[in-house]
């Protein structure tokens, strides 16, 4: 999974690096947005599905074929709102209507990405991981392989959508024929719109996690383009990349803990020492990357993107605060999920979306591009707090000992001493 994970990387993280300055911050800061933007619209389409899928495929690996089938069905019924509320966007918004072109080709690549990543999860429900990346490489190669191509050529944004369509399509098939041959075909027979709408109603829940966790990753970049612009999109989202691709670590560790909580549910020396053992990697990782950004971030913005990006350089320690209050609450939300208490997760996240919403116009307006991570910081703050309080309330160890705590408020504090300095 962790190898599935590292090429995902190529075509997002260094791909868009390698966009970026080449594009330039005006110019990538408008595909980003539009890209931006076709993903929020894709949340309908996903609709959290993945997790539920992972779970009844792993109850009964027989079934995966009408597993697939009737969530593929859910998928397609789907697809028909999600048009018609990207279509209202621009309504609403006549302004956009010149990136139309783009954002539309973006939309397709978004939507035939997804359908491809669909297919893939039934890999990883009957264990056959090492199909997955074998799969994941070839497509992730080509896609960097070609965009970069293109890119270096000069192709306009408009013609580099295009080959942002081609790369997911020939994605999809790849994963659509070695799922057939495989795994089981998709038994799509039998099923009625009434079936579909209960496949909808039944994953709602996960829908709504995921909705939450995947709109928090691409709020901010709508934010900045409203108050500072596509420009400083493009600066915002070339030091982002480097944050979205460390985090990638933080769902490799919940799939592996995740099933070991739950089953030391009744045992609770047991979970407080896996809960500990979790804890302390997901602080780990997040004081590692804290020190990565704040020490190594100036010398990546002048050899990577060069003085186009010089407004990048201080930014870096507020991605690496940043980053480790991620790792920090993500190890409560694990211990959360894996004991049943997914509902506190929803709850804390509309919390944190009105922390976010809140606090951002006021900070971007003051501080600029830091006041954006300052308010991402703070969402990161409330959800490491409602998580912990929850599990303390339930009396569920939080994995917090006296010095994996100590540690992580000293490391805080000096973090946020360092910002002040």
């Amino acid at each position: 999974m962790a190898a599935s994970t590292a090429v995902r990387l190529l075509s997002s993280m260094v791909l868009f690096i390698a966009l970026a300055r080449l594009y330039g911050p005006e110019e990538f800061g408008r595909f980003f947005y539009n890209f931006t933007l076709s993903t929020l619209f894709l949340l309908l389409l996903d609709y959290g599905f993945a997790p539920q899928m992972l779970r009844e495929i792993g109850r009964d690996p027989a079934d995966v074929g009408r597993i697939m089938g009737r969530v593929l069905y859910a998928r397609l019924l789907l697809l028909l709102p999600m048009l018609g509320l990207s279509a209202l966007y621009f309504v609403a918004w006549p302004q956009r209507l010149p990136d139309l072109p783009i954002f539309g080709l973006l939309f397709l690549s978004a939507i035939l990405a997804s359908f491809g990543e669909f297919f893939l999860v039934a890999f990883r429900g009957v264990g056959k991981f090492h199909e997955e990346t074998k799969i994941a490489t070839a497509s992730s190669v080509l896609h960097f392989a070609l965009l970069c191509g293109m890119a270096s050529l000069g192709c306009s944004l408009l013609t580099l959508a295009a080959g942002f369509v081609v790369s997911r399509l020939v994605g999809m098939v790849w994963s659509w024929r070695a799922l057939r041959r495989r795994v089981a075909p998709i038994a799509l027979r039998g099923h009625t719109p009434s079936s579909g709408l209960a496949t909808l109603r039944t994953s709602f829940a996960y829908a709504v996690d995921a909705g939450f966790g995947s709109f928090f990753q691409q709020v901010d970049t709508l934010i900045i383009n409203h108050y500072l612009g596509p420009a400083s999109v493009g600066v915002y989202q070339a030091g982002m990349r480097f944050l979205q691709g460390a985090m990638q670590f933080s769902p490799v560790l919940a799939n592996v803990y995740l099933p070991a909580i739950a089953g030391q549910l009744n045992q609770r020396e047991q979970l407080a020492k896996i809960a500990g053992k979790l804890n302390f990697q997901m602080l780990g990782l997040g004081v590692a990357g804290w020190c990565g950004f704040a020490l190594l971030g100036g010398p990546v913005t002048a050899v990577l993107y060069g003085v186009k990006y010089q407004a990048l350089t201080p930014l870096w320690p507020y991605i690496g605060l940043l980053m480790l209050l991620r790792y920090v609450a993500a190890s409560q939300g694990v211990l959360l999920t894996a004991t049943g208490s997914q509902s506190i997760r929803v709850w804390a996240q509309i919390v944190a979306l009105a922390v976010l919403l809140g606090s951002a116009p006021a900070l971007i307006a003051h501080f600029g591009l830091s006041g954006m991570l300052m308010s991402l910081s703070l969402t990161a703050m409330a959800l490491l707090l409602l998580y912990t309080a929850t599990l303390l309330l339930r009396n569920i160890p939080t994995g917090f000992s006296p010095g994996s705590g100590a540690l992580a408020g000293c490391v805080l504090a000096a973090a946020l001493f360092l910002l002040k300095t």
